[in-house]
């Protein structure tokens, strides 16, 4: 949209005033250039009401500081709005590599990908969007939420400002949503934030303006698609949260039937 356009291109310039394309990856890419017009339309309609829900439930982004980590990043869709928005973040970006990539028709049923991808490496299509164009992001590392994270990730134990986790926790095993929240619990900082968005179950409810209709229909095709998968309920998030040390601080509606859930972790 106008709008949109209008916001990432303010975000972006702003950018320049700090060093466009003084990066950290040795890459010299600009985000008008193909490689970047990979993104599929729900991460480029989505990513404009989730980075104004991080500006009102973080503190201000001038004072912010510190690393800032996420998940999933995916095709960078996300990295580009929200890394000019925080100057002071040093923003780390990661995504899940499976060993055997799949074919390009294939990339959602084995991995829940999305996003133009095929004879495309991953992480140097983050690295794009993200540390070829902002000097406050790192190159992207490769991160499954089963295993031990990567030490990019873990030498900064307990320092992360922020972690945001976007449209993965409904396409993952349970064990990634459990993966996640552990790793949070023990990366992020006292009082640090993990945000969460996508659908979710409230009370073990499907919710939203068709009396959760729509994501009942989408539940039963995650299903369908993979046993495992499924939209999470949140309360059983939190209650996970709770085992390692982080608390549910917010809940908000988000368009589409969707939500973020602000997770802190305690002092």
């Amino acid at each position: 949209s106008d709008p949109e356009r209008l916001c990432v291109h303010s975000l972006v310039h702003s950018a320049s005033s700090f060093g466009w394309r003084k990066t950290n990856c040795n890459m010299s890419v600009n985000p008008s250039d193909s490689v970047c017009q990979q993104h599929h339309p729900s991460a480029l309609r989505n990513r404009i009401p989730i980075l104004k829900t991080l500006l009102r439930l973080l503190p201000d982004s001038d004072e912010l500081s510190g690393g800032a980590l996420e998940i999933a990043s995916g095709t960078g869709a996300l990295l580009e709005v929200i890394v000019p928005a925080y100057p002071r973040l040093s923003f780390q970006p990661s995504e899940y590599v499976p060993q055997a990539p799949a074919a390009p028709d294939e990339q959602w049923v084995k991995h829940g990908k999305i996003g133009l991808r095929q004879h495309v490496d991953e992480l140097a299509n983050i690295d794009a969007h993200g540390c070829a164009v902002f000097p406050n992001c790192l190159p992207a590392v490769a991160l499954d939420l089963t295993q031990p994270w990567p030490p990019a990730v873990t030498e900064k134990r307990g320092s992360f400002a922020l972690i945001v986790c976007t449209n993965t926790l409904h396409i993952t095993p349970w064990e990634c949503s459990v993966g996640l929240l552990r790793g949070a619990g023990e990366m992020l900082a006292p009082t640090g934030c993990l945000m969460v968005y996508g659908p979710f179950k409230v009370s073990g409810e499907f919710v939203g303006a068709d009396g959760g209709l729509g994501n009942a229909n989408f539940d039963a095709k995650l299903r369908s698609t993979n046993a495992e998968w499924g939209i999470r309920d949140v309360d059983a998030l939190a209650k996970a949260a709770a085992g390692f040390g982080l608390a549910l601080s917010a809940k908000v509606d988000m368009p589409a039937n969707n939500f973020t859930l602000a997770f802190v972790r305690g002092t």
